[in-house]
């Protein structure tokens, strides 16, 4: 299997804190950049962080598009069509001793659903979506990733998921046609 990039504690933070342990728990979890019929794209973010990331999390079966789907409903509350595969990403996190490989796809909206239906952990964050034209995308992923380089993110786990997902998107800029 070919991988977008292989991510460990020393590519997200300047002085790891977490000593590389012994053996890692292996966890699938998927990942979408979810574009809106005005051509927008779908971020998540809540006030605890406020940073934007991409929709997504740890799939419960072996149907990946399945899983991006039902995330997709979760999280930005809209039903969705799969496009394609963007790639895939393998990390390894010291703090948790997780191995994770993470599929992201391209994703369209299809219709907003009309309950929420979000993780009680994600109603309590006050989990939310915001819709950004490409520019925007790009000019907050950019912002988000220099954060990262200067130690400015604090929360352990939310700095690897802006370095992944600022990756994904990227590969998908780059690899779409623009109409």
């Amino acid at each position: 299997m070919e991988y977008l990039k292989t991510i460990t504690d020393e590519d997200v933070f300047k002085s790891p804190e977490f000593e590389k342990p012994d053996v890692f728990k292996k966890r699938t979890t998927v990942k979408a950049v979810v574009i809106n019929n005005g051509g927008e794209f779908g971020f998540v973010t809540n006030p605890v962080h406020g940073f934007y990331l991409l929709a997504g999390g740890g799939a419960e079966s072996n149907n990946l598009e399945k899983e991006i789907q039902r995330e997709c409903d979760e999280e930005i509350n809209f039903e969705v069509e799969v496009l394609s595969e963007i790639g895939r990403v393998h990390e390894y996190r010291n703090r948790n001793a997780k191995e994770y490989e993470t599929v992201c796809f391209a994703v369209k909206t299809i219709k907003e659903t009309n309950e929420d239906i979000r993780t009680e952990d994600e109603k309590k964050n006050d989990l939310r979506v915001v819709w950004l034209d490409r520019d925007a995308a790009i000019n907050a992923l950019k912002d988000q990733i220099e954060k990262v380089e200067k130690g400015k993110v604090k929360f352990y786990n939310t700095a690897f998921n802006i370095v992944r997902d600022e990756l994904f998107f990227r590969t998908y800029i780059n690899t779409s046609r623009e109409d």
